[in-house]
């Protein structure tokens, strides 16, 4: 169920080549709402992240976001930012907003002009204006909208108790491929917009989106490229009638903040484009939490690691090489590292482990891999998903 005082809707706008494809989004708010954005860190960024950076610039609150799939808009020059700039406009103008209301974002294909015909396109934004709603139909048309090579609808929703009543946190994300987040601040394609009805402001907010974030969406890879759109849009129109939380009100909002974007930037690795497996990655006991993490990420994008779990070979040989071109310092003689329920290498040597076991651990649909440095204290995981046979098909032929 969507936060109060939100509506969502998508349509067939004819943005994308697929035909009958719903293809444009809308996520509004009946109210101003304080605003949270983390983009791309790619030098190369699509004309829609551009035109947001700018936007956030002159305001903090806006009143929604509207998302088109089936082109990126990026590597468009001055046109791409035009169109970009038309479309919030023209939903704007339609929808009987001020200007400067709107946020937007864009996925697809990269080096492509919007296909928008100036006479067609209002029209179109009219039909959006009546297929918003807060049902559940609505959820899923918006969703499906953004969604490219996805195979499923990612969306999560939490609600908290809080002193004064109740919070309501909902978000939704796609991506399947050209994922490997790198979001901060100002400064695939994955797209997650999330809303809530709580009552924050806006640097709060963008504090609690940018450290989720770092334990979420920027923990996630499926082929190590950061998109030129990756985009992360959170509203929060204070419409559930609680009020400013407390300091405890507040800690319970991030704690189920936090559980939300998890579960998106998981649901995206399990996504991944011709994925079998998701794997969740854990390395343990490194000296610093940036030592833990830069292994694991390396492991999570290691294209040898990958396609051996798609063909459930506990090859730990892929991890240790992995870990140590990261130049991460740690001691071979004190790792150990398990590859499903199979201990593979202990204190600088393999293990022997039967094969057969190994091979009916890694046929499992989920899997998980743990290198435990015992150097120090602290630890980072990381989600990925194997490389198969249909990962080459997909992208083989992408832009057609």
């Amino acid at each position: 169920m969507l936060p109060k005082g939100f509506k969502v809707g998508g349509i067939c706008s004819g943005l994308s080549k697929k035909k009958r494809k719903k293809d444009l989004a809308l996520f509004i708010s009946d109210v101003p709402a304080s605003t949270a954005c983390i983009f791309t860190q790619n030098t190369v960024k699509a004309a829609p992240v551009l035109l947001d950076i700018e936007r956030l610039k002159v305001g903090n609150k806006f009143l929604g976001v509207i998302a088109n799939s089936g082109c990126a808009n990026a590597c468009t020059g001055v046109k791409g930012l035009e169109d970009a700039e038309y479309i919030c406009s023209v939903c704007e103008n339609i929808f009987g907003l001020d200007s400067l209301s709107l946020l937007c974002a864009s996925t697809g294909v990269i080096g492509q002009y919007l296909n928008i015909s100036k006479d067609a396109f209002p029209e179109k934004i009219k039909l959006l204006r009546y297929s918003i709603g807060a049902s559940l139909k609505n959820e899923e048309e918006a969703i499906l909208a953004i969604m490219t090579t996805d195979t499923f609808i990612k969306k999560v929703e939490k609600e908290v108790i809080v002193e004064g009543g109740k919070i309501r946190i909902w978000g939704c994300a796609k991506g399947a491929g050209m994922i490997h987040p790198n979001l901060h601040g100002f400064h695939a394609t994955m797209l997650s917009f999330i809303l809530t009805d709580a009552d924050i402001e806006n640097t709060t907010l963008q504090e609690i989106l940018e450290e989720s974030a770092d334990k979420s969406f920027n923990c996630v890879s499926i082929d190590g490229d950061t998109s030129t759109n990756d985009t992360v849009i959170v509203l929060a129109n204070g419409q559930s009638g609680v009020g400013k939380l407390s300091k405890e009100g507040l800690s319970i909002f991030v704690n189920a903040f936090d559980e939300l974007t998890l579960d998106l930037a998981k649901s995206v690795a399990e996504d991944g484009e011709g994925a079998t497996k998701f794997i969740e990655i854990e390395v343990k006991n490194a000296k610093t939490k940036k030592d833990a993490k830069l292994i694991a990420s390396t492991i999570a994008t290691s294209p040898l690691f990958k396609a051996a779990m798609f063909g459930s070979d506990a090859n730990w040989g892929r991890v240790i090489a992995a870990a140590g071109r990261t130049e991460v310092d740690f001691d071979i003689s004190k790792v150990s590292i398990y590859i499903g329920d199979i201990h593979t290498f202990k204190d600088g040597f393999a293990l022997k482990f039967s094969e057969g076991d190994a091979k009916k651990s890694l046929s499992k649909k989920e899997i998980k891999v743990i290198m435990d440095l015992n150097i120090g204290s602290e630890s980072s995981k990381y989600y990925t998903c194997d490389f198969s046979y249909d990962y080459i098909r997909i992208n083989g032929d992408y832009r057609s």
